[in-house]
């Protein structure tokens, strides 16, 4: 039998638990057909003392058993669901796309038929879509149930199959090979096998550097939605001067990116809170904490948000969510959060606390990998809530830059434009740009080099 990841593992548990408690009809959420029907064809031939015939059902092909020849004229919902009633034996059903149909009074009716009657049989009716979508008649007698996305163990089975096809490839990855793993996490098996072969077709040799090109395949992900940005990687975190305090407490949290850390039982971090003067380099610290984590970049615009780009504000929050849980891990980046969850007078006011109510929960509740990284100009206008342990790890303040500082900020500009800081009498002009703050260090660089 092929290894197992530990959250498949449990979905499978779930499944058994589900029929030997004769639930009847059970509808799982997920875009990944085939592997939910590959899981489920796993239950029928173990989860009973003797293997039970499995059936699967789409308008295109009808009714099929394990896979064989469809059976005759059940192409139709209506005809496939009363075959599954006269069918004589213990056995699992898994209809695909049946949502599409719920406008027919005629197939809920069905339905409901269906579950009185495998309600007292050994027999299970699965459906599986993309979106849940389920009947309001129908809402007690279905239950719901996730399919997980791949592991790490998953990923790396899909890996390792890709590069032994790749035999003219050879990769070699090292220690990072944990990084592009967990870099996988939130594609579908299909989306990573895609990704894999993409990154290493055509090379023969492979390392770190397809790490990277990875991130191109969260980022198509993202762009379909159009509710949040994709920032690639252009700020490392050597190119911050200053600001040590957060980069030790960057370094100090990569540790948890190894196998080992989830074995010694790490929690991940949740995300952190950069505020202070404006133009001091909180943006910059944002994006370099992506580079240096080796994580996507994703902004949540909240003026979309309150555009009701998906519907209703609170709806586009909530799948701006799911996009970003389905990417993770990955580094969510909310600017001037501040003005994003403070409303105004009236119905601004009222919509503003519900969307911060949400944001508060999730942050609070969130299971998957995706760091929240915050800034804000003005901490005393956010609500204390939003402050307390539990939400933010951390919350840093950036202040004007100190002499040492500035001058490491004017070093790496410097370099930014080819030039050898060990040029320049550095230590004179930190000096004399006493409350200077880094963005206007910047500018001061590019107005001597055009003079």
């Amino acid at each position: 039998m092929e290894r197992r990841s530990s959250n498949l593992q449990a979905f499978d548990d779930e499944l058994r638990k589900l029929l030997a408690a004769r639930y009847a009809l059970i509808y799982v959420q997920t875009y990944e057909e085939e592997r939910l029907e590959r899981q489920l064809a796993e239950v029928a031939a173990h989860a009973f003392s003797q293997p039970i015939p499995f059936l699967t059902w789409s308008v295109t092909e009808g009714l099929r058993v394990n896979g064989e020849e469809p059976i005759p004229q059940t192409d139709t919902p209506l005809a496939a669901l009363d075959a599954v009633l006269a069918h004589p034996k213990a056995a699992l059903f898994y209809f695909r796309d049946l949502h599409r149909f719920y406008d027919d009074a005629r197939i809920v009716r069905r339905l409901r038929d269906v579950y009185r009657a495998l309600r007292k049989s050994f027999k299970a009716l699965f459906l599986s879509g993309p979106v849940l979508k389920i009947p309001s008649e129908l809402e007690k007698e279905i239950v719901v149930v996730d399919l997980p996305m791949p592991s790490m163990e998953d990923l790396e089975a899909v890996f390792d199959e890709v590069c032994a096809a790749m035999k003219g490839c050879q990769v070699d990855l090292g220690e990072e090979r944990n990084a592009l793993l967990r870099g996988s996490l939130g594609l579908t098996e299909d989306e990573a096998r895609g990704a894999y072969t993409k990154l290493l077709v055509g090379r023969r040799s492979a390392g770190p550097e397809i790490i990277d090109k990875l991130y191109e395949e969260k980022r198509q992900i993202v762009r379909k939605e159009g509710i949040l940005d994709f920032i690639p990687p252009r700020v490392g975190i050597d190119d911050i001067g200053g600001l040590e305090n957060l980069k030790d407490w960057l370094r100090q949290r990569q540790r948890f990116f190894s196998r080992e850390a989830d074995a010694f039982g790490l929690e991940p971090p949740k995300g952190l809170l950069v505020t202070g003067i404006s133009g001091c380099g909180k943006s910059m610290a944002v994006q370099a904490i992506s580079s240096f984590w080796r994580m996507p970049l994703i902004r949540l615009d909240m003026n979309r948000i309150y555009a009701a780009i998906a519907g209703t504000p609170e709806r586009t929050l909530e799948r701006a969510i799911q996009i970003a849980e389905a990417i993770a891990p990955c580094v969510l980046w909310i600017d001037e959060i501040e003005t994003a969850l403070v409303g105004t007078d009236g119905e601004g006011a009222s919509l503003a606390t519900r969307i911060f109510s949400s944001f508060l929960t999730w942050m609070q509740e969130k299971e998957q990998l995706v760091f929240v990284a915050a800034t804000a100009n003005e901490i005393d206008q956010l609500p204390p809530e939003l402050l307390r342990k539990g939400r933010f790890d951390q919350i840093f303040f950036v202040d004007l830059p100190s002499q040492n500082e500035r001058f490491d900020i004017l070093a790496v500009h410097l370099s930014k434009h080819g030039a050898n800081a060990d040029d320049y009498d550095l230590l004179s002009i930190s000096k004399s740009t006493q409350n200077f703050n880094g963005a206007e260090l910047a500018e001061l660089v590019k107005a001597a080099m055009y003079m």
